[in-house]
């Protein structure tokens, strides 16, 4: 069977070519009913080639994230994926959060790719030049270097969710409450901080240093995180993971050191766990949409590349919320968690 071609439709509608182009094109010409109604008879499908090679665009928006076994970011990956349309496709990067392979990766996928979603693994003060020079459209998603404003992106409530954890350890009555943190140098592990530092001011209680943890989002880092937690001589008695890789640590941590949830430590985090309800006690946690992220990061780049010319960086914010599960209560004698600890040196 013959492949239809522009130039069929345009005999067939009595319009010239160029006039088929720009009705493709989504400009507004006459005998348009016309011209949609032959494209549907002849079933005509437009070349993809063909259109990028008029347009200068590829069909194809990059992500790059840093941790593609992280279902955090997977279900960023997803959400994009569901929202990006037929005329296009996405190409997935995983940097490792290795600097040098994002920037290999940027310089690489210029002239490849429309544009790119990503979650960057730089947000130094050095980001503005590094990013700039790619010339390509940018959408930050989960977080943003210091010239954020110049580019789009989609963040959480982060602070908010930090505090309503926290708040919620407060109100069960926990006084030495632990956070295991996330790179200071990162919008989430900045931003969890401080909604858990504000959560203690509000209910005017002093933080401990030693119980203040800066970790690096992954589950060793939670892991070792917690076991410095318990060789305390004062351990804490409820602890706020800040992301899903370091509360599965920290659940190892306190398997391993035979530490009953929540009987002897409450621990709530940041991110919902596939398997939350699952593990015993089912986690509570903080939980916000990452799909929903995933979808709106694609959408701020669709509306960037259909109107470049007038486009201005947009920023959204996804909500979050606590899910209350069995690993909080209220909270016992810390000496609990130093004897169980010392039977079982």
């Amino acid at each position: 069977m013959s492949t239809v071609t522009i130039t069929d439709v345009a005999k067939r509608a009595g319009v010239s070519v160029a006039t088929i182009s720009r009705y493709l094109s989504g400009f507004t010409v006459r005998n348009s009913e016309e011209i949609r109604e032959v494209i549907s008879e002849l079933n005509y499908r437009p070349s993809a080639a063909a259109r990028n090679l008029k347009s200068g665009r590829t069909g194809i928006i990059a992500i790059i994230v840093p941790d593609v076994t992280n279902p955090f970011f997977a279900s960023i990956v997803e959400g994009a994926e569901s929202a990006v349309g037929d005329d296009r496709m996405v190409l997935l990067v995983n940097t490792g959060a290795i600097r040098e392979r994002e920037e290999k990766a940027l310089s690489q996928l210029f002239g490849r790719v429309d544009g790119v979603i990503m979650v960057p693994s730089t947000e130094a003060q050095v980001a503005p030049a590094f990013f700039s020079q790619f010339g390509l459209p940018i959408v930050f998603v989960d977080r943003v270097t210091l010239d954020g404003e110049r580019f789009s992106s989609v963040l959480a409530e982060n602070a908010k969710g930090a505090e309503i954890a926290t708040r919620h350890l407060i109100d069960l009555g926990h006084t030495a409450i632990a956070m295991i943190a996330g790179p200071q140098s990162s919008t989430p592990g900045k931003k969890r901080a401080e909604g858990f530092y504000s959560a203690l001011k509000q209910a005017q209680l002093a933080v401990a240093p030693e119980y203040f943890i800066e970790s690096d989002f992954t589950e060793a880092g939670g892991f070792a995180a917690m076991k410095q937690l318990l060789t305390l001589e004062t351990p804490p008695t409820a602890v706020f993971t800040a992301n899903n890789l370091m509360t599965m640590g920290a659940l190892h941590a306190l398997r391993d050191s035979q530490i009953s949830i929540p009987e002897q430590i409450s621990v709530i985090g940041f991110d919902d766990l596939d398997c939350a309800d699952l593990i015993s006690p089912p986690i509570t946690v903080i939980s916000r949409d990452a799909r929903l992220q995933g979808s709106q990061a694609m959408q701020l780049m669709l509306n960037q590349l259909d109107r470049a010319s007038a486009m201005q960086p947009e920023h959204s914010v996804v909500d979050v919320h606590l899910v209350k599960r069995g690993s909080c209560a209220p909270p016992r004698e810390s000496q609990k968690i130093r004897s169980t600890k010392s039977a079982t040196e």
